[in-house]
């Protein structure tokens, strides 16, 4: 027989070291004591939120990958967890996921903004807005993205 999942270690909230980390990247602009991760069994193997629940913001995050605090994570592991703390922020200001990532897609083209002058994060979808809160935050930590810091500056709503 398999072993039984405890609800108390399937999911959990943010640690104060990720609580600290997302201040650092939003500011206030997400409520943090609302997130809760949900470690997700086989087949799912990546990480996605699943919107707000019972007064919950979940992120479904893979069971064998999700750290104990992302703080002590490498900066690829980091960077996703600030990728789909986007989508909780999405979910917190009304944006109906499931169907913004339905008109967003998920191929390659979905995630790629523009990074010219023309970029106006209104009239980016949810996936091109989560990555460049992304590759803003890489950037901080010394990684290589599409553009300078001031290009994120001038677009992102965040001002931690």
């Amino acid at each position: 027989m398999g072993r039984a999942v405890s609800f108390r270690t399937a999911i959990r909230g943010l640690t104060p070291g990720e609580q600290a980390l997302a201040v650092d990247v939003f500011g206030q602009a997400v409520r943090l004591q609302t997130v809760r991760f949900l470690k997700s069994p086989w087949p799912f193997d990546r990480a996605f939120v699943a919107g707000r629940w019972f007064g919950r913001d979940w992120i479904v995050w893979p069971g064998r990958g999700l750290p104990t605090d992302f703080t002590t994570a490498p900066l690829a592991v980091q960077a996703v967890f600030i990728h789909e703390m986007v989508h909780v922020w999405q979910a917190q200001t009304g944006v109906n996921l499931l169907a913004a990532k339905l008109r967003a897609g998920d191929s390659a083209a979905a995630y790629r903004y523009p990074t010219d002058d023309g970029c106006d994060w209104c009239r980016l979808n949810i996936e091109q807005q989560a990555m460049m809160v992304e590759h803003r935050f890489r950037l901080s930590r010394g990684g290589a993205v599409p553009a300078g810091a001031r290009f994120y500056a001038d677009r992102l709503p965040f001002r931690p």
